[in-house]
């Protein structure tokens, strides 16, 4: 530690926030770099306090961290003063732990969360020294893999990933470093099409139809510490995965339909895991992580008897988005013994008939019935996820936003409860791969402005909600990129050539020059976004395999069309085809507790 300081002390002390690059957190694994078989670093494409709390990171390192022949290790992206400074002193990007540069690893693993990462991806490898184009990387250079949402579809990121895993990563990757160690003293073409035959592998040099890995979560596979930042993180807390995969089939929803079957954790197994994570790093608040928290079978035991465990302590739940026919008055007085914070609820569309074209399942009479339940029981703030621009939508559909606001209103003056501060987060519909919806095109950025100001006109009529709206010209990159085929590397790479860096961050994205390159290379983004694809036609994502019949995503569809519901598949199977294709089947918590 102190020679690197030594080395760096010029540089961390012209840099904001220092102790992003430094290392040496409280519970970091630190492994000996020299004696492992197989090293990895973990490379977050955004900044330090983002990458830190991202929890399929987290998982991936205790995985390979426990086990007695391999290493991992973490980088994140720096800010963009500490590039300039490594620049400008000729130094390379390198491992928090080991302080090792990142091309001296076997290994480096990027996270594909966001489309508008990517960019950012390309200049961590240019100044990790590894070549941007995977077809120019020489034996000795590491291999270069990605998993996570984006690589459903890897067309567009092809040029430059060596290895895309597709689906669960806890098994399929501790396969790849057991191969690799077999296998590494081949040529590098060699080991990659060696590595591209094992299941949820998917290699651009060697082509194949992939099916996803799905992965049974076990208790073993579950850290319960990890690195505790320097500073405060995005999310500042231990974390338990309780549920993976959601049955409600929101059509709009990637992660629902790439990660079917629902795989439920053991009740007894979520409760020792949150205690043993609070315990060992010390955080006063823990959240129950999954798609759909209050769906799992046994979500109020489950915070009862942690309640019970964390009394006086100070220590307090949280569970993300809630789904409002499942917010029961038990579930709103468990969850505020310790302290109230924020209650959020997404139901995505305001009318009945947009939600049953989305498939939300979800009635106007349980979102006011969740609510009021909260107000009732001291909460006395609400958090709403809606979507504008879906498919087959209408300026009633966006208006119904505002009378859902309204209604909650009128019934809580009504029992002469004091009305809630309500803050809306409006994002705008992304056609996803894998969905039913992929086929459908976004809206226009002036048809998303226009709908904007039509809700903002109703705003004198609920002055205690706050409208927040996610940017239309961010939503249509993302919108392109996502159902991208692999000419959009031309584009990702032009526009890292020409400065794109930490573009997840939209104060830092210069949309003239998306224009500009765009145009020089005959692309046209926006009418890609709002383009209507044919079903029938191959799309890029076809090649990778998430167990779905495209049958039934065409069916449903066409259900969309006329707002006709499915019921979630915790209530019936939809015969989606993930179960029998794959092999699988749902997996619920039926223990007693």
């Amino acid at each position: 530690m102190s020679n690197f300081l030594d080395e760096y002390a010029l540089i961390l002390s012209s840099c904001e926030r220092p102790s992003r690059y430094i290392g040496d957190e409280f519970l970091s694994a630190n492994k000996d770099f020299n004696k492992a078989n197989v090293k990895v670093a973990f490379v977050f494409p955004d900044k330090y306090e983002i990458g830190i709390s991202n929890f399929g990171h987290k998982i991936l390192y205790h995985i390979v961290n426990s086990h007695p022949l391999y290493m991992a290790d973490r980088a994140y992206a720096p800010d963009k003063d500490f590039l300039d400074l490594l620049k400008k002193y000729n130094k390379p990007l390198y491992a928090l732990e080991s302080k090792k540069p990142l091309n001296s690893f076997n290994f480096l693993g990027f996270a594909l969360q966001y489309e508008m990462s990517y960019t950012t991806i390309l200049k961590m490898l240019e100044f990790s020294n590894v070549a941007v184009f995977s077809n120019e990387r020489k034996d000795d250079d590491p291999i270069i893999f990605a998993g996570g949402p984006c690589a459903f579809n890897p067309a567009p990121m092809s040029d430059f990933i060596d290895l895309f895993l597709i689906g669960d990563g806890e098994e399929v990757l501790i396969e790849i470093l057991d191969l690799y160690d077999k296998i590494k003293t081949k040529t590098r073409d060699e080991i990659l099409a060696e590595l591209s035959q094992i299941q949820g592998v998917y290699c651009p040099k060697y082509p194949k139809k992939t099916t996803k890995r799905i992965f049974i979560p076990d208790k073993k596979s579950h850290p319960v510490k990890s690195p505790i930042s320097h500073f405060v993180s995005v999310h500042d807390r231990a974390t338990v995965e309780i549920r993976r995969g959601c049955g409600r089939l929101c059509r709009f929803c990637q992660s629902a339909h790439t990660n079917l079957p629902v795989r439920e954790r053991n009740a007894d197994d979520i409760i020792s895991l949150a205690c043993d994570y609070v315990k060992n790093t010390g955080y006063d608040e823990y959240s129950l992580l999954s798609l759909s928290s209050n769906d799992h079978t046994n979500i109020e035991n489950i915070i009862e008897k942690l309640n019970k465990h964390f009394s006086g302590t100070g220590v307090n739940v949280s569970l993300p988005s809630q789904r409002a026919d499942k917010f029961s008055i038990k579930l709103a007085q468990l969850m505020q013994q310790e302290k109230k914070s924020a209650i959020t609820i997404a139901p995505e569309a305001g009318s009945q008939r947009m939600r049953d074209v989305i498939n939300k399942n979800l009635t106007q009479e349980q979102i006011l019935n969740a609510v009021l339940s909260c107000v009732r029981s001291g909460w006395d703030k609400i958090k709403f996820y809606f979507i504008i621009g879906l498919p087959f939508e209408e300026d009633e559909d966006v208006l119904a936003i505002a009378d859902l606001i309204k209604t909650i209103n009128y019934n809580c003056k009504k029992e002469g409860l004091r009305l809630p501060s309500i803050t809306c987060s409006i994002s705008v519909f992304v056609p996803k791969p894998h969905t039913p919806f992929c086929w459908h095109g976004q809206n226009s950025i002036d048809e998303i402005e226009r709908k904007k100001q039509l809700l903002l006109s109703r705003k004198p009529e609920i002055k205690n909600a706050k409208l927040n709206f996610h940017s239309p010209r961010v939503s249509q990159l993302e919108a392109f990129f996502t159902r991208a085929d692999k000419g959009a590397g031309r584009f990702i790479y032009k526009l890292y050539k020409n400065g794109s860096y930490l573009d997840s961050w939209e104060e830092n994205i210069n949309f003239e020059l998306y224009n500009d390159i765009a145009c020089k290379l005959g692309i046209d983004f926006s009418k890609e976004a709002v383009k209507m694809l044919n079903p029938n036609d191959i799309s890029p994502w076809d090649i990778i395999d998430c167990g779905l019949n495209k049958d039934w995503l065409i069916n449903e569809y066409n259900k969309a069309k006329n707002a006709q519901n499915t019921i979630p598949c915790e209530q019936k199977c939809s015969n989606c085809g993930v179960c029998s294709n794959l092999k699988m089947h749902k997996i619920y918590d039926k223990s007693i507790i």
